[in-house]
C-alpha cells in the first residue's frame, strides 16, 4: 500500500535538494556491515569512500552530486528562473511490506514514468523512519522544450494511478477507494488530546440513539427531541445544532456514521421476530417537521429553554433532583454551555492567579509567557543537538532534561492559549458594549426627532 502526496517548492532549490540527499536517511544499512565498507573506510581518499557508499539517491536526467546545479542552469537556459522553482513528491509504504532496495527500484521506476522524459528529477529513499517512503524533486522547467510542470488534478491522478500500478507488479497492498474528504488539522489535534469537539459531540448522540432506537424515524425523532435538526437525502443527509451555522453530513463523522450502515445498525439490533415481520424502507427524504411549545406560544423562544434545561442540569449535579431513576440524557445544547462554562473557569483562575486587572497587563504577560517559552524552546533544541553526540548514560540524563523542559512548555502553551483566549473574549465584549451604546444613542436620537416633531405639531 502507497500514499503518494505532492506540492510545490518556492523558497530554495537547494533546500529541499539536500533534505532529499541526506546521508542520514538514505544510507544503505546492508553496506554499512559488507567487507567492502571495512575496506574503503580506512581508504584516504574521502571523496571515492563516498562515492561508493551506495545511498539510495539515484538522478534521472541528471547527476546526483551536481543535480542543483544543472536544474539551475535549465531555468537560466529558458529564462524562467522565477515563480515555482521545483516540485516535491512523496511515496510512502506500508510498514515491514517492503525491503529498502524494492522502495528505491518503485521510487526509481515510477519517476521514469511519470517525468523520466522531460525533467530532470532526484529519487531517494529514507530509511529513517518505520515506514519507507520515497521522495521526489523534480525541475519545474523541462531539459526539452521549456515548459513548466503543471501540478493539476489529472497529473496527481496520474500520479497515484502510476504508484498503484507498480504496488501490483510488485504484489503489494493498494488502497481501493481512496477517502477524498480530509479531516483538519486542528479538528485531528483536540481529538487527541481529549477534547469535546462538534464531532465526538455529534458521534455520542447518534450512538446513543441507535441505541434507543428500533426504526430509522425513531431514530430521527430521538435526534430532534435533543435539539437537532436534519434535513437532506440518503446520501446527503445532515445534522446540525442550533448554535452551529453549517449542518454536517452523517458520512463526514465516520464510514460507520453514514446512513446506510446507521440504518443497518439498528436493523440488526432488532429481534429476529421483528426482523421478519418489518423490513423498513429507506427514507430518502427526512422532514423537519414544526413543533410549538408551550414557550414559544407564551412568546419565551429558545432562550428561555436553553436556561430552564441548564437549569435543570444543575439541579441533577448538585442533587436535588434524584439520581436513583436511571441515567439523565445531557441535551447537546446543555453539553457545548458546559464546556464553555468550564473555559471561562479556567481562564478566570489564570487571571487571579497572576493578579491581571487590565487589558495591557494581559499583554504583558502574553509577551512574558512567549519569551519564556522560545528561552526554553531553545534550550531544548540544545540538549537535542548534545544528544546525538553524547554516550548512553550521559544520553539517558540529557534526556530526562529535555523531558523537564517539554512539560514546562506544554504548561506555558496552555497559558498562551488561555490568554490568547481571554484576549479575544475581551475584544468581543467591547465591540458588543459599542454596538449596544450606539444602539441607544440611535434610540435617543430618534426619540428627541419624535419629540421635536410633536412640539412643532402643537404649536
Amino acid at each position: 500500500m502507497a500514499i503518494t502526496k505532492i506540492w510545490p517548492v518556492k523558497d530554495s532549490l537547494n533546500r529541499v535538494i539536500e533534505y532529499a540527499k541526506n546521508v542520514d536517511k538514505t544510507e544503505n544499512p546492508d553496506f554499512l556491515n559488507s567487507d567492502l565498507y571495512q575496506v574503503l573506510h580506512y581508504a584516504a581518499d574521502e571523496n571515492m569512500t563516498r562515492f561508493e557508499r551506495q545511498y539510495y539517491v539515484t538522478g534521472i536526467n541528471c547527476a546526483v552530486e551536481t543535480a542543483g546545479q544543472q536544474m539551475q542552469i535549465t531555468k537560466e537556459r529558458f529564462g524562467k528562473i522565477g515563480g515555482t522553482l521545483a516540485h516535491h513528491a512523496c511515496q510512502s509504504f506500508k510498514p515491514d511490506e517492503i525491503t529498502p532496495k524494492e522502495c528505491h527500484a518503485i521510487g526509481v521506476k515510477l519517476a521514469q514514468k511519470m517525468w523520466g522524459d522531460k525533467y530532470e528529477v532526484i529519487v531517494s529513499t529514507h530509511l529513517n523512519t518505520n515506514c519507507l517512503h520515497n521522495h521526489f524533486v523534480i525541475n519545474s522547467v523541462s531539459f526539452i522544450d521549456g515548459k513548466k510542470y503543471n501540478e493539476r488534478k489529472a497529473e496527481y491522478q496520474r500520479l497515484r494511478d502510476t504508484s498503484d500500478a507498480l504496488c501490483r507488479e510488485y504484489h503489494l497492498s493498494v488502497i481501493e477507494n481512496p477517502t477524498k474528504r480530509k479531516r483538519s488539522q486542528g479538528l485531528y489535534q483536540a481529538e487527541k488530546r481529549g477534547e469535546l469537539t462538534r464531532y465526538a459531540l455529534y458521534r455520542s448522540d447518534i450512538d446513543e440513539a441507535i441505541e434507543r432506537s428500533m426504526t430509522m424515524k425513531e431514530f430521527y425523532d430521538y435526534l430532534r427531541r435533543k435539539g437537532y435538526r436534519i434535513k437532506g437525502k440518503i446520501d446527503s443527509c445532515a445534522l446540525k445544532l442550533p448554535h452551529y451555522p453549517r449542518f454536517t453530513r452523517f458520512k463526514t463523522l465516520g464510514e460507520a456514521y453514514s446512513v446506510l450502515q446507521i440504518q443497518d445498525q439498528i436493523y440488526r439490533q432488532r429481534g429476529p421476530e421483528v426482523r421478519e415481520k418489518s423490513k423498513e424502507p429507506i427514507l430518502f427524504f427526512v422532514p423537519t417537521p414544526k413543533k410549538l411549545q408551550i414557550e414559544d406560544i407564551l412568546g419565551f423562544g429558545e432562550e428561555y429553554r436553553k436556561l430552564r434545561n441548564l437549569y435543570r442540569f444543575f439541579c441533577y449535579q448538585l442533587g436535588i433532583y434524584p439520581k436513583n431513576k436511571g441515567q439523565v440524557s445531557m441535551s447537546p445544547i446543555i453539553k457545548e454551555e458546559v464546556r464553555r462554562m468550564e473555559e471561562i473557569s479556567q481562564q478566570t483562575i489564570f487571571l487571579c492567579k497572576h493578579q491581571i486587572d487590565t487589558y495591557e497587563q494581559l499583554k504583558e504577560k502574553q509577551t512574558e509567557i512567549q519569551t519564556e517559552m522560545d528561552d526554553l524552546i531553545s534550550q531544548r533544541k540544545k540538549l537535542t543537538n548534545k544528544m546525538r553526540r553524547a554516550g548512553p548514560e550521559e544520553k539517558e540524563l540529557l534526556s530526562q532534561q529535555k523531558r523537564g523542559l517539554t512539560d514546562q512548555i506544554t504548561r506555558l502553551r496552555r497559558d498562551l492559549k488561555l490568554a490568547a483566549g481571554l484576549e479575544n473574549r475581551s475584544l468581543d465584549m467591547v465591540k458588543r458594549i459599542e454596538t449596544i451604546n450606539e444602539l441607544v444613542d440611535n434610540k435617543k436620537l430618534i426619540s428627541r426627532e419624535k419629540y421635536a416633531k410633536t412640539e412643532n405639531y402643537l404649536k
